[in-house]
């Protein structure tokens, strides 16, 4: 990962922008565990706000596959200011909007979905599948 900071011009929007993201070559975001590892360390980063338990399940809850993060499970931010949670988000890839319109939301997003396997998502709460 490239530490140059988040490309906001770049964030995906959907999840069709999303897996074009992780399919390029952008090294601006985070695509690996060590990645989110760098970012803790990041003292001005939000992940560094988290304690180390509330981390340590952020962390463990993160599946990469396809070029980045697909999926993870989001209530250990909840303890961080709400645009400090997009903040983090932002460094995986992903917009506010992303979870915000409610358009999206409606067609294709994947908030409250948890994975079961590979390309299988069902309802869970604190959980987000970006799988197809």
């Amino acid at each position: 990962m490239n530490s140059t900071g988040i490309e906001r011009g770049r964030l995906a929007r959907n999840t069709k922008e999303y897996h074009d993201l992780l399919a390029s070559q952008e090294d601006w975001f985070a695509r690996t565990p060590e990645d989110v590892e760098k970012l803790r360390k990041n003292r001005h980063h939000p992940l560094a706000n988290l304690s180390h338990e509330e981390f340590k399940s952020f962390r463990e809850g993160l599946t990469f596959r396809s070029g980045g993060m697909i999926a993870g499970y989001y209530k250990p931010l909840m303890s961080l200011p709400m645009t400090q949670m997009f903040e983090v988000f932002e460094s995986f890839g992903l917009s506010r909007e992303f979870f915000t319109d409610e358009e999206h939301s409606r067609e294709d997003c994947c908030l409250e979905y948890r994975m079961i396997a590979p390309g299988v998502c069902e309802f869970d709460f604190w959980s987000y599948c970006l799988e197809d």
